[in-house]
């Protein structure tokens, strides 16, 4: 014989039974077995949760029972969970994974109740829902003393590691719990058992349960996952984001709510069915978990701690963030879309419709380590523009927080050449990607400009200094140095420490006291632009 168990002892837990007992019995009679909810206390000196150790003498008429706490609905599809866990195995829900207390909690239960555990595992299983058999029957004899450690279930952890009870683990789809919410992101409902602990008080959870209840009468059990991605740090790195987001909506969840929430709304207008907001306007849905990932971890964070950003490209670490993987060379390069009226007011503005002859640079100014001297960006710009017409392009901005330095981002203060176009602080985001995408070649530092040119055709010149170009230049056609090239005669990354054994972390903002012993000399990398 076969038994579903629960408890509900007290007014508010009678109240909450008379919601969802009825969907318990209806579990039992569809499983073949009987129903029993202990309403009084009769064995528990303290609170009524150490009634679930009348299981030690039902087992003595059931071969087999399933507890279900009070607080649990279960859905008319759930399948039979006798079938699912072997008659030699305790079915529980390890949480340990999703919560943060389960060492603190064994280490002090083992100390009250003077326990000595030869080896523990680690696992911490929730004991509202349990599939038990008889030769399980030794775990609920009662101990005499009844300490509270989320009331009695860290002590049945406990005498499960001290007995080496063999578990045979529960899918959180069998007792899904608010824990759940923010690793998967999928509504409660798509889920067999809801099991409403962790909820703010049970007058909450008789509410919550109600309209549970009617959502799973009306509904075909088909929900969606809830994904919000938060892109940060400058423009290279949410440029940077967008091949691993685009591959999470398009290969990983392309049929579920998906937000984007960036400081530059036009790098995701092109992805279909995501919702793309400016940062802190999303219009998330109530009662609604959400699978929420940064695309730029950062230093108070495990990823930034074992995998440099100086050291990687930041397309990896944007996607080791979002996915814990890194993509397929196909799948790597940047997406950017153009819009007609980003064409049509850059014509406007410049009065010119082919760029193709054009040299665009960007005498980029940010960190030290990849800000060069004013005056070689001045002879390698005038030495250009005796062969080539010349566009410089840059957005003076706010440096890096918490000092947000006006003018700490954007261009040194070169001149433009009498026949050259300054577009400095002059054209949109969008315009820049139409005249990157329109012009022969870009010249610059390690800077947003490159990624973004890595959304087009043009040749890419880079200046590297402080990251290795391997790490900098974008992906196009499966690798990084189609149409591109990096021109240096030594990174100072490769000088700077950055061994895994080094104590401190070093700041790219070290000073650099001559830069000939990086730089080639202005007349090379001119050869170099004009020979293209």
């Amino acid at each position: 014989m076969n038994l579903v168990l629960s408890i509900a002892i007290g007014e508010q837990y009678a109240a909450i039974a008379g919601l969802t007992n009825g969907t318990l019995k209806k579990y039992s009679e569809k499983i073949g077995a009987d129903f029993l909810c202990i309403t009084q206390q009769k064995i528990s000196k303290t609170t009524p949760h150490w009634e679930k150790f009348q299981i030690y003498e039902l087992l003595d008429k059931y071969d087999r029972i399933i507890y279900l706490d009070s607080d649990i609905i279960v859905r008319k599809d759930c399948p039979n969970l006798f079938d699912i866990i072997p008659e030699d195995s305790l079915g529980m829900f390890n949480e340990a994974p999703f919560t943060d207390r389960s060492k603190e909690l064994m280490i002090d239960i083992c100390r009250q109740y003077n326990i000595i555990l030869s080896g523990w595992d680690n696992r911490y299983f929730n004991s509202g829902v349990m599939v038990i058999s008889r030769c399980h029957k030794i775990l609920f004899k009662k101990p005499e003393q009844e300490i509270f450690s989320y009331y009695e279930q860290t002590y049945l952890n406990a005498m499960i590691a001290y007995y080496q009870i063999k578990i045979k683990e529960l899918d959180y789809k069998f007792n899904r719990m608010t824990c759940l919410d923010r690793y998967i992101g999928e509504d409660r409902h798509n889920s067999y058992i809801i099991h409403y602990a962790g909820f703010p008080s049970l007058s909450f959870v008789t509410d919550l349960i109600r309209r549970d209840l009617s959502r799973w009468n009306n509904g075909d059990f088909k929900y969606k996952k809830h994904i919000y991605i938060s892109v940060s740090g400058g423009l290279g790195d949410q440029l940077c984001a967008e091949p691993a987001v685009r591959y999470m909506r398009e290969k990983l969840y392309p049929n579920d709510e998906f937000w984007v929430a960036t400081h530059f709304p036009e790098l995701f207008r092109h992805l279909e069915g995501v919702n793309v907001c400016e940062q802190g306007k999303a219009n998330l849905g109530d009662d609604t978990p959400y699978f929420i990932k940064q695309s730029l971890p950062g230093p108070e964070t495990i990823q930034w701690a074992i995998v440099s950003h100086l050291l990687s490209h930041p397309v990896d670490y944007s996607s080791v963030a979002l996915m814990k993987r890194t993509l397929p060379l196909e799948d790597k390069q940047i997406k950017f879309q153009l819009s007609e009226k980003d064409i049509f007011s850059l014509f406007a503005k410049t009065k010119i419709t082919d760029f193709k002859d054009y040299v665009i640079i960007h005498p980029g100014k940010h960190w030290e380590t990849k800000t060069f001297p004013k005056e070689w960006w001045q002879d390698v710009i005038d030495k250009i523009s005796k062969f080539k017409k010349v566009i410089i392009i840059g957005k003076d901005e706010p440096g890096d927080p918490p000092t947000f330095i006006p003018g700490a981002r954007g261009t040194v203060d070169v001149v433009c050449p009498k026949n050259g176009i300054d577009l400095r602080n002059k054209i949109t985001l969008g315009e820049l990607a139409v005249l990157l995408s329109k012009a022969k070649v870009l010249v610059s530092n390690d800077s947003a400009p490159i990624h973004l040119a890595g959304a087009f055709d043009n040749w890419i010149i880079l200046i590297p200094s402080c990251k290795h170009p391997d790490h900098i230049l974008p992906f196009r056609n499966k690798q990084n140095y189609y149409k591109a090239k990096a021109l240096y005669k030594k990174l100072i990354i490769d000088e700077v420490e950055s061994r895994p054994t080094q104590v401190y972390e070093t700041s790219v903002d070290i000073k650099v006291d001559n830069w000939n012993n990086y730089l080639l000399p202005p007349q090379e990398v001119v050869k170099e632009i004009i020979n293209i």
